[in-house]
């Protein structure tokens, strides 16, 4: 068993643990519009990026994904259901039936560094 400042430094660890992990997880904040969003009725997935990735679809649209690249991607519309995985030299579809007009940041689960944004109208 530790002794008394052992347990005290270990309660001051937990609780600021427990202060930091929210930080890690949950909702984010809005995405900012991009400036000029293209109307796009498909999106390539390709090395990492969306081409494009600033855009705009209207609600309702269905928006065909081509991964051109190497490894596996998802267009992930963040605070929706859309969640599409796309494999590598493969195509998909995005339905925005059930998105509410808006601003929306887009990811690829397995590469948080692919980023787009999709404005819905």
């Amino acid at each position: 068993m530790g002794t008394l400042p052992d347990m005290r430094t270990a309660r001051v660890l937990l609780i600021a643990l427990a202060a930091i992990v929210p930080a890690c997880g949950g909702e984010t904040a809005p995405p900012e519009p991009c400036t000029d969003p293209a109307q796009a009725t498909s999106v390539e997935l390709a090395d990492f990026v969306f081409r494009p990735d600033c855009l705009s679809a209207d609600s309702g649209a269905t928006i065909a994904l081509d991964n051109t690249g190497d490894a596996p991607h998802t267009f992930t519309v963040e605070g929706t259901d859309v969640d599409v995985n796309v494999d590598a030299g493969s195509s998909g579809e995005a339905d925005l039936g059930a998105v509410d007009p808006g601003t929306y940041t887009v990811t690829c689960t397995f590469h948080p560094q692919m980023v787009a944004t999709l404005t819905v109208g």
